[in-house]
Formats: C-alpha cells, sequence, structure tokens
C-alpha cells in the first residue's frame, strides 16, 4: 500500500516514530502530522495507534516492535515514504517564512537531507542556511551540507562517490550547474582555496572564482561581486559574458592592470572598448585582446605587431576559418606557431598549416590533441624525435600507431606514452616495474581509473 494510502487511513488516529529519524526535526514531524490529521503516539500501546514510522538508526528493542506492529496489524512505514509524503505536501512558502524567522539550524540542515524535496526548494533553503563564518570544510555541519548539496548536483555522483566530501565537489558544482538559484545559494558559502595545479593564473583557485566563470551565473550575484573589495573578484566578475555594459565602462576606467587584462578576455566586450583595452599602457592587457577577441580589422594590421604580439593572434581562442586562412597567407612565423598548438582551429586549418612543410610548425601540431588522425598519421613518416616525442603523448593519436611506438626503445618516448591517456591499457601496465615510468602512470587518469575499476590501490 503506497504511503498516501496508509495517511489517509489514520486521519483522526494516532502515529509514532521509533528510533532516530535523522531528518526531520520535531518542528517538521508536528507539520508532518498536521498533513496526516494525525497526532503524535507516546509510545506503541496507545489504542490509537493507526501508523508507525521506521526511523533509519533503531536498536534491537525497537526493530522488534516494529516487527511485533506489522504482526498486529499496524502499518509499519519507512522514514523515506514518511519524507517523500512530507515534501510533496508542504507549504513552500509558509516553511521557508518559519526557517526565516526562526533560523533554526538543526531544521535546515534536517531538510537539506531529504532527497524528495524538489531543487529549487532545496536551494531556498540552502540560502538560510548559517555558515557561521565558516568554510564547508571546517566544521563537521558545514561539511555535511556541502556534501548533500555535491550528492544532489554533481551528475556523476554514482560513479565517483569520494567527490561528495571533497573540497573540490562544490568547486565543480560551481563551474558547472546551469542552476541559476543554486549558484546563488553558492555565492553564500564563504570562500576557500582549493589547491591549483596549473600554472595558469587566470585559472579559479577558490570557490567563488569557480562560481564567476559560470556562465549561468545571474545578474543580481555578479552585481555583488563586482562590488567586492578583493581585486581578483573584480576581475573575475569582469571576465563574466553577462557583464552590463555599465559596468564593462567602469572597469575600462579602472586602473587596476589584473582588472583590465580581465575585461580584454570577455567574450561580451563592447566594441566602443577596442580600441582603449588594444591601446593599454600594459603589455599584459593588449595580449589578452588580441588572444582573447574576434581578429576583425587586426588582419589587416599584423606587420605593427611586435612578435610576442603575433604569438597572441595565434593563440586566439575565436579565430573563424575564413580569419584563421587569411592568418595562415601571412607567412608570420610567430603568429603560425602558436596557430599549430591552437586546438579551437578546425580541420582545414590545420592542413594548410601542415602543408607549409615547416618542422617547427609540425613539431606543435604533432603534439595538438584537436589536430585530426589523418594528419597525426602523416607525421609517423617524418624522421624527427621530437615530433614522435609529441605524437607518442597525444590523445588524438590512433592507438595503431601507439602501438608501434611502444616498440621505439627510447625513453622520450616511453615517458610519453606513459602519460598518454589513450595509450593501450597493456603497454601501460608494462611500465609499472620501470621506477621513472611507473611515477608519470600515477599522473595518468585513464590508468589510475584502470587500476581502481579492475585492481585496486
Amino acid at each position: 500500500m503506497d504511503i498516501g494510502s496508509i495517511v489517509e487511513g489514520v486521519k483522526g488516529r494516532k502515529i509514532l516514530f521509533v528510533g532516530k529519524t535523522k531528518t526531520m526535526s520535531p518542528e517538521d514531524i508536528e507539520l508532518f502530522l498536521q498533513q496526516c490529521g494525525a497526532e503524535a503516539a507516546t509510545d506503541e500501546n496507545d489504542p490509537a495507534l493507526g501508523m508507525a514510522v521506521r526511523g533509519r538508526l533503531l536498536n534491537p528493542v525497537e526493530e522488534r516492535m516494529c516487527d511485533d506492529l506489522e504482526k498486529s496489524g499496524v502499518a509499519v512505514v519507512g522514514i523515506e515514504g514518511v519524507e517523500a509524503y512530507y515534501a510533496a505536501n508542504i507549504e513552500r512558502e509558509a516553511l521557508l517564512g518559519s526557517l526565516m524567522l526562526f533560523r533554526n539550524r538543526s531544521r535546515i540542515i534536517n531538510l537539506l537531507h531529504n532527497s524528495f524535496l524538489d531543487d529549487d526548494l532545496f536551494c531556498d533553503i540552502l540560502k538560510l542556511y548559517d555558515w557561521e563564518g565558516r568554510g564547508p570544510f571546517e566544521s563537521d555541519e558545514n561539511r555535511d551540507v556541502a556534501g548533500a548539496m555535491v550528492a544532489r548536483f554533481y551528475p556523476e555522483i554514482e560513479r565517483n562517490h569520494n567527490i561528495q566530501y571533497s573540497p573540490v565537489g562544490p568547486f565543480l558544482v560551481a563551474a558547472h550547474s546551469d542552476n541559476e538559484n543554486l549558484l546563488e545559494a553558492i555565492s553564500t558559502i564563504p570562500d576557500y582555496e582549493i589547491t591549483q595545479r596549473s600554472a595558469d593564473r587566470w585559472m579559479p583557485a577558490t570557490l567563488h572564482e569557480s562560481l564567476l566563470l559560470n556562465p549561468a551565473l545571474g545578474g543580481e550575484v555578479l552585481e555583488r561581486f563586482c562590488d567586492s573589495k578583493d581585486e581578483r573578484k573584480r576581475a573575475f566578475a569582469a571576465m563574466h559574458p553577462a557583464l552590463s555594459a555599465k559596468r564593462q565602462r567602469q572597469f575600462a576606467k579602472s586602473g587596476s592592470k589584473q582588472v583590465l587584462e580581465a575585461l580584454a578576455r570577455n567574450w561580451s566586450l563592447l566594441d566602443e572598448l577596442y580600441e582603449r583595452l588594444l591601446g593599454s599602457e600594459y603589455g599584459e592587457v593588449r595580449l589578452a585582446f588580441l588572444a582573447h577577441q574576434p581578429p576583425g580589422r587586426l588582419l589587416e594590421r599584423l606587420d605593427e605587431l611586435d612578435e610576442e604580439s603575433q604569438r597572441a593572434v595565434g593563440r586566439n581562442v575565436r579565430l573563424d576559418e575564413d580569419s584563421a586562412m587569411k592568418l595562415v597567407k601571412s607567412g608570420l612565423k610567430p603568429l603560425l606557431e602558436e596557430m599549430a598548438s591552437n586546438e579551437t582551429l578546425t580541420d582545414a586549418v590545420y592542413r594548410e598549416l601542415y602543408d607549409l612543410d615547416d618542422l617547427g610548425i609540425r613539431r606543435r601540431l604533432a603534439a595538438n590533441r584537436s589536430v585530426c588522425g589523418e594528419i597525426l598519421q602523416g607525421m609517423t613518416r617524418i624522421r624527427d624525435k621530437e615530433i614522435f616525442v609529441a605524437l607518442a603523448s597525444n590523445p588524438s593519436m590512433p592507438e595503431n600507431h601507439l602501438q608501434n611506438f611502444s616498440k621505439i626503445r627510447d625513453r622520450d618516448v616511453m615517458a610519453a606514452l606513459a602519460s598518454n591517456p589513450s595509450t593501450p591499457i597493456e603497454i601501460l601496465l608494462g611500465y609499472q616495474t620501470d621506477a621513472e615510468l611507473s611515477n608519470i602512470l600515477k599522473r595518468n587518469e585513464a590508468f589510475t581509473e584502470y587500476i581502481k575499476r579492475n585492481i585496486g590501490w
């Protein structure tokens, strides 16, 4: 019998909660009883008892009591059924109003662990949680709440349970969720740093920086970060594609090199700010502009650019095929080398670069994971060790060629294969007895995942 039918049968009667519910506070149990039109029973002998709720934690005596009640004809349901019924029949505004008025922290924690609440209500309750000025991993309760959020919103939680209580969990949710209400709730979490592996200073190093890189972040939250006293947070806000025209103009007048460099990376940059940023007194700002804004009129001014600026244009992540083809014809070596390493271009452009028959350019193409297999295979015929090493480390290299590279007894080629997640597993397993290669294998995510799945570490 479903929980709805059982509840219908206990109106005017009593319900006994047995054991520890963990997820329902006394206030929520009282509201559930009101939903049912029932009262709380004091013990199992109450003559008006119509239903018993089996909590998550029961001792042996309580287990026997539930069994005896069930045998006597009393409906015994698990706490999960009660949670589901409560969540489905809850008066949202009344609940949120009560939580805002009384700010019962324990009750909020309990509610956040009710998996039957819809995502929107969960987020509204999360906004009311008091982190007590501490980060999500600075107390057991905060860690528990952060874990509940990650368990609900991290898309691959079933495959990677370890992420639930890892500092990386909220960081990834903040970066990738498209739930604007959740992102607003995350903005209320005290910021914290995570270990940064990348040398790129524009990689997010804190929870809020990760949040500011999410294009789904709402305008109101973004505005709050624009007024932050933390210059780096203002810089990350300056990069956001939803940044208003008013804020862009304000940041463009900023004397902060960091904020201006971030603004130059903004994909929604106002046309009126192009010349100002391109002509900035700061070299970093000019280079950021060249690497992140559509080349447009720059195609006619390439000869005016110094070598460093040419390289920035070659790294540009917004080069369309027509513009890229024109750049290939420029003959500017620094620019062409950077284009060969640019992972955002099309196969036609890579083919044009390959056909230039320049060894330096081909070496860069060999390491580019976006270059198609046909071009990579063609480079196996070039007798150059640097190209072989680059191809051996390239995840896009066809497997049969990686097999052939494994026959080359060169330490650099072997190390490249050991780092490549596309290298056949039987080759990687053969490298385990080599101390140097074994250390490289530990950084190969495909290999470590295989070991965890099949052997265990």
